[in-house]
């Protein structure tokens, strides 16, 4: 099959609740495959992000060609033949705004939802490792959440969204809620913990109203961020994504959610408009494949993919070089082993001897019947042959 009429496959995140994918990396690319080739794609719902390439998710695979980065995806779906380009209409003073505004969007923006997602404990134990565990098989799930997490720790602890004051109090309690249901206690914070842990919120959300201020500003009354556009750019589908994981999931401790919806209503009709826009009806949602749950040995050990060796073509003088190579090695390996048995037979003295022991004759007959094979050493023949002679002298 030709790279052209090889078929797209978009390996995603499931999704979770009302989520199209629990990742805003893996919404984004989901809506803009679904704007820009609508129909001539396949979603394939992936728990495990060791089958990409680059071990993350989204990635996208078409015949012998894959794209591992929501980039690298977008560059490759608008070359393809017959696909829309959804900034065809922006100047080249806008598409350069928009490329600097959706890095900024995945790098703020980005911190934002992975901290409600993995760095506050209480979501993390109650939202998020919940719907990881639901989509993983065994025994996938019993570690990959926790190093889905721990990679995103240096990323959060950068940008000093990731200690949150009170953490071992919700650890502790997480323990009790495990191990002793029937006793729960409620544990009391001390004054000054209850402060710091107060404030560190307080510090989040006012990141988040910085942010988000600026793309409210853009926004205005407007259904998308150019309101020359009657439809959607890619700008649109990045901010949109990671709106709408932040509205859709049921986060335990709704903190940017609740800023959200309270203060900033704009933003969130802007990402269910974007997500209206590509999928109006449940009939436009793309042909999927579920992840496979069944548990092998492939699951169990990741083995890294290894080059194959270089080959040479058949009859060129490095071939017959590499050939007489490999043959030399071969029987000289062979010949060290001859050599080693014949060593430990000479060393260790051993002998075979073949007797028949006396009750063998009455049960000729026996199918078990048969020659013995005894090997011995030579100092144990000896000693048996001088013990043949002392009995003759005694005779």
């Amino acid at each position: 099959m030709s790279q052209a009429n090889a078929h797209v496959v978009l390996h995603i995140w499931p999704p979770h609740a009302s989520t199209l994918s629990l990742d805003p990396s893996c919404a984004a690319a989901l809506l803009y495959l679904q704007l820009s080739i609508p129909g001539r794609y396949t979603v394939a719902h992936c728990s495990n992000p060791d089958a990409s390439p680059s071990g993350q998710l989204p990635y996208l695979t078409h015949g012998l060609h894959s794209a591992t980065t929501l980039p690298a995806i977008i560059k490759h779906v608008t070359h393809l033949g017959r696909a829309r380009d959804v900034d065809a209409a922006l100047s080249p003073l806008e598409k350069a705004q928009s490329a600097a505004r959706i890095a900024h969007i995945q790098a703020e923006y980005g911190d934002l939802v992975a901290h409600m997602l993995y760095a506050l404990h209480v979501n993390w134990w109650k939202t998020t490792r919940p719907a990881l565990v639901s989509m993983l098989p065994t025994p996938q799930r019993y570690y990959v959440p926790h190093r889905i997490r721990e990679a995103y720790r240096p990323r959060l602890e950068a940008a000093d969204l990731w200690h949150a004051p009170g953490e071992e109090i919700e650890e502790e309690q997480e323990t009790r809620s495990l191990f002793q249901r029937d006793r729960k206690k409620k544990i009391q914070e001390a004054g000054p913990e209850k402060f710091k842990r107060t404030f560190a919120r307080e510090r989040v959300l006012d990141r988040a109203r910085a942010f988000l201020d600026l793309y409210a500003k853009l926004l205005g009354d407007h259904q998308f961020f150019y309101p020359h556009l009657a439809q959607p750019t890619t700008l649109d589908i990045v901010f949109a994504a990671h709106t709408h994981v932040l509205i859709s999931l049921p986060f335990a401790d709704p903190l940017l959610t609740d800023l959200l919806t309270s203060s900033y209503p704009a933003l969130v009709a802007h990402a269910d408009a974007v997500r209206s826009f590509a999928f109006p009806d449940p009939a436009s949602h793309p042909p999927t494949i579920q992840p496979d749950m069944r548990l092998s040995l492939r699951s169990l050990f990741a083995v890294p993919a290894r080059p194959a060796p270089k080959r040479h073509a058949a009859g060129s003088p490095e071939a017959q070089a590499e050939e007489r190579k490999y043959k030399l090695m071969r029987w000289g390996w062979i010949g060290m082993s001859v050599l080693a048995v014949v060593a430990y037979v000479q060393l260790t003295g051993l002998k075979i001897v073949f007797t028949q022991e006396a009750g063998e004759e009455d049960a000729e007959g026996d199918e078990g019947a048969g020659d013995e094979v005894v090997v011995e050493s030579e100092e144990a023949a000896g000693a048996g042959v001088a013990d043949e002679s002392a009995d003759e002298d005694d005779s």
